[in-house]
């Protein structure tokens, strides 16, 4: 009896998901000759072919009715290989799993996150530390962590697990707030993907700025920027209430996307990748959902 190798499915799920094998390389790191490649040995494997060929529609995919089929046995193989892993994993002292993550992403999506992996994977201990997304990157190849999600402005870091693009967003605390030059700019400390992102536009487009708030405390940038003491730069899913969104009035200028990664240790155990895996699941749908 033939063996299905899960990176494959794997690979057949998360096409399915972000409808598209380019944006499914982009989200599991790998080029799209590679998915196809993966594609086309499942087929071979199964002997069915998985996409229906009599449908093209630009930014879909449409599964054949043998697809549907296998797509469900296959969310249901690589939850239980993940689960397994996991559980496996629990019989490990070494069961502490260490997790980088940047400030404003661990308060906006970790209290979801962490909530659901608690109540499927109860006594998977944790060790999370948030800091500058380079920071955290140097960290994991240093192996100060297992797994770490983090930001970069030219494309994703070495051997990405999984990848997204995050569009960035200027905020303020009131749209009455000035906007002419020189303007006056709040962000986290050299080295930020958000300071970057905001420093290259305003000298793209000629702007005079003065850098009046620095701190890596996204609490205080937040309570900086609503007081109106100057203008920030965040991804646009995680932007505060309290904060607005200046409109095209403010003459701001465009700013470049980041693209958001999910980074796993290159001697990970394999229920770590699984872990990573899950987690990378989670955060999808965290993600798409908001």
């Amino acid at each position: 009896m033939r063996s299905i190798p899960t990176d494959l499915l794997r690979t057949f799920v998360t096409i399915i998901d972000v409808k598209g094998y380019t944006r499914a390389g982009d989200r599991l790191g790998k080029t799209q000759p590679t998915i196809s490649a993966q594609i086309r040995r499942l087929q071979d494997l199964l002997g069915v072919q998985l996409f229906s060929r009599d449908v093209k529609e630009a930014g879909g995919v449409y599964l054949s009715e043998e697809g549907e089929i296998v797509a469900g046995y296959a969310r249901r193989i690589l939850l239980l290989n993940d689960e397994m892993m996991l559980r496996i994993s629990r019989r490990d002292k070494r069961g502490k799993l260490r997790l980088g993550i940047p400030s404003d992403y661990a308060d906006h999506f970790m209290p979801k996150l962490m909530a659901e992996l608690t109540a499927e994977q109860a006594g998977f201990t944790f060790e999370v530390v948030c800091d500058l997304s380079c920071a955290l990157l140097r960290g994991l190849r240093e192996g100060q962590f297992d797994i770490v999600v983090a930001m970069t402005s030219d494309g994703p870091a070495e051997k990405a697990f999984m990848t997204w693009r995050e569009k960035l967003v200027w905020v303020s605390g009131s749209a009455q707030h000035d906007f002419t030059d020189p303007l006056r700019m709040v962000s986290f400390p050299e080295g930020c993907i958000y300071r970057r992102s905001m420093l290259s536009a305003l000298q793209r487009d000629g702007r005079s700025f003065e850098m009046v708030y620095s701190s890596p405390s996204q609490s205080c940038l937040e309570t900086a920027i609503a007081n109106d003491f100057g203008l920030g730069v965040l991804a646009e899913r995680v932007v505060p209430e309290r904060l607005i969104r200046p409109g095209m009035e403010a003459g701001l200028p465009r700013l470049e996307d980041a693209v958001v990664g999910i980074y796993v240790n290159d001697s990970a155990r394999p229920a770590t990748r699984s872990f990573a895996a899950r987690f990378a699941d989670l955060f999808v749908q965290h993600v798409a959902g908001d």
